[in-house]
């Protein structure tokens, strides 16, 4: 998917790339399904180990996922363990079926997460909540991970891609602008020092007062009528 092709997409929604033949075994993590009962060395493993290692493409997956300048929005169903909930880590806004877990299970391998797993649940849900899972090897409900934040909504597995794609659709309803804006913003802050957050919001409003955008939406507004945003 290049980035011609996503010029015109208000919201991608990351369930429906994950729809193929990998979806099951990658969303599920990297445990039995990848690798299944096989031992290092054998034929399975690594060819398992291969065929993730191009699907992810090392960190460039993530990196791209979080960086994307469209809001992302992932619905996890079942097991997202391992990558599954490194990805999941990635969007902006997650919607879980009641029946998905949580985990990075990476240390009953012998091994640590390689895909931000121990960056992204830190700033996310604070180091104690990190530690358990990854030390402690904890599984978070979707109603753990709704009770710490990292889950928006937490719905039935029939209702999940509908209430996903709901989701989308609200946020496609926004400014184009002001929403590259707010998600810039959001990213700033899990970083930034608080006064220079302050100070880029502060940009970003000046910014967008001078939009057409901007004028739409409040003529809009005075006129009791649904805003027609062009994105200038």
């Amino acid at each position: 998917m290049t980035a011609t092709a996503l010029e015109g997409v208000r919201v991608l929604d990351f369930t429906q790339m994950m729809m193929g033949p990998w979806a099951t075994q990658f969303l599920g993590g990297m445990g039995a399904d990848v690798i299944k009962d096989e031992r290092p060395g054998s034929g399975e493993w690594e060819r398992g180990l291969r065929a993730l290692g191009e699907l992810l493409g090392g960190q460039l997956l993530f990196s791209w996922l979080d960086g994307f300048s469209k809001p992302v929005i992932g619905a996890v169903n079942g097991y997202a363990l391992g990558g599954g909930f490194e990805i999941a880590l990635c969007c902006d806004l997650l919607v879980a079926s009641a029946n998905a877990r949580f985990g990075l299970p990476e240390g009953l391998l012998g091994l640590s997460p390689g895909g931000g797993g121990t960056q992204r649940l830190t700033r996310a849900a604070g180091p104690f909540v990190a530690a358990d899972v990854l030390l402690a090897g904890r599984r978070l409900t979707a109603q753990d991970a709704y009770r710490l934040g990292l889950v928006a909504e937490v719905v039935e597995p029939e209702r999940l891609l509908e209430v996903a794609l709901d989701r989308a659709e609200q946020v496609a309803r926004m400014a184009p602008l002001a929403t590259r804006a707010m998600l810039g913003l959001v990213r700033t802050a899990m970083e930034a020092p608080l006064e220079e957050g302050l100070g880029q919001e502060q940009d970003a409003l000046a910014g967008l007062h001078r939009t057409a955008d901007a004028a739409e939406g409040i003529r809009a507004f005075l006129e009791k009528r649904a805003p027609r945003f062009t994105g200038e």
